[in-house]
Protein backbone atom coordinates (compact mmCIF):
# COMPACT_ATOMS: atom_id res chain seq x y z
CA UNK A 1 0.00 0.00 0.00
CA UNK A 2 1.44 3.27 -0.93
CA UNK A 3 1.59 6.92 1.15
CA UNK A 4 -0.31 9.46 -1.06
CA UNK A 5 2.44 12.84 -0.63
CA UNK A 6 0.10 14.42 1.79
CA UNK A 7 0.39 11.66 4.02
CA UNK A 8 3.62 11.77 3.86
CA UNK A 9 4.18 15.54 4.08
CA UNK A 10 1.68 15.20 7.65
CA UNK A 11 3.43 12.60 8.69
CA UNK A 12 6.90 14.20 8.40
CA UNK A 13 6.19 17.95 9.24
CA UNK A 14 4.79 15.96 13.18
CA UNK A 15 7.51 13.91 13.13
CA UNK A 16 9.95 17.51 12.72
CA UNK A 17 7.43 19.10 15.51
CA UNK A 18 7.62 16.51 18.03
CA UNK A 19 11.35 15.59 18.00
CA UNK A 20 12.03 20.22 17.92
CA UNK A 21 10.19 19.87 21.15
CA UNK A 22 11.80 17.25 22.27
CA UNK A 23 15.08 18.79 21.74
CA UNK A 24 13.63 21.89 23.34
CA UNK A 25 12.64 20.66 26.49
CA UNK A 26 16.22 18.72 26.82
CA UNK A 27 18.09 21.61 26.57
CA UNK A 28 15.74 23.94 27.39
CA UNK A 29 17.66 27.51 29.19
CA UNK A 30 15.54 29.36 31.86
CA UNK A 31 16.42 32.33 31.48
CA UNK A 32 15.67 35.85 33.69
CA UNK A 33 13.95 38.68 32.58
CA UNK A 34 16.89 40.67 32.29
CA UNK A 35 18.69 37.61 30.18
CA UNK A 36 15.67 37.56 28.15
CA UNK A 37 16.14 41.09 27.57
CA UNK A 38 20.11 41.06 26.46
CA UNK A 39 19.13 37.75 24.25
CA UNK A 40 16.48 39.00 22.09
CA UNK A 41 16.59 42.62 22.07
CA UNK A 42 13.52 43.39 20.59
CA UNK A 43 12.11 42.84 24.65
CA UNK A 44 12.70 45.84 26.91
CA UNK A 45 12.21 45.12 30.90
CA UNK A 46 9.19 47.86 30.38
CA UNK A 47 7.20 45.34 27.59
CA UNK A 48 7.91 42.37 29.91
CA UNK A 49 5.97 44.58 32.73
CA UNK A 50 3.17 45.38 30.77
CA UNK A 51 3.06 42.10 28.13
CA UNK A 52 5.06 39.63 29.70
CA UNK A 53 2.13 37.39 30.84
CA UNK A 54 1.86 36.78 26.75
CA UNK A 55 5.41 35.19 26.57
CA UNK A 56 5.49 31.22 27.72
CA UNK A 57 6.82 31.65 30.82
CA UNK A 58 7.08 30.06 34.95
CA UNK A 59 7.25 31.17 38.55
CA UNK A 60 10.78 30.58 39.73
CA UNK A 61 10.62 30.37 43.32
CA UNK A 62 14.59 30.94 45.12
CA UNK A 63 15.92 31.68 48.49
CA UNK A 64 18.23 34.49 48.53
CA UNK A 65 19.78 35.31 52.14
CA UNK A 66 17.27 33.18 53.57
CA UNK A 67 14.48 35.10 52.09
CA UNK A 68 11.93 33.45 49.44
CA UNK A 69 11.97 35.68 46.35
CA UNK A 70 9.77 34.73 43.35
CA UNK A 71 10.99 35.86 39.61
CA UNK A 72 9.54 34.62 36.34
CA UNK A 73 11.99 32.33 34.26
CA UNK A 74 11.48 32.33 30.51
CA UNK A 75 12.02 29.49 28.22
CA UNK A 76 15.38 30.55 25.81
CA UNK A 77 14.99 27.95 22.98
CA UNK A 78 10.89 27.82 22.94
CA UNK A 79 10.63 31.89 22.57
CA UNK A 80 13.45 31.46 20.00
CA UNK A 81 11.31 29.23 18.11
CA UNK A 82 8.21 31.45 18.33
CA UNK A 83 10.18 33.79 16.84
CA UNK A 84 12.19 31.59 14.30
CA UNK A 85 7.91 30.43 13.43
CA UNK A 86 6.64 33.80 13.37
CA UNK A 87 4.14 33.09 15.76
CA UNK A 88 5.80 35.22 17.93
CA UNK A 89 3.63 38.23 15.92
CA UNK A 90 0.30 37.13 17.53
CA UNK A 91 1.26 37.81 20.83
Amino acid sequence: MSMNRELREQIVAEVRRATIEAMEIANERWMTADELCKQFGMFSPSWLKTYGERLPRQRAEVMDDGKKVTRWAYPQHRIARMINEGSIKQL
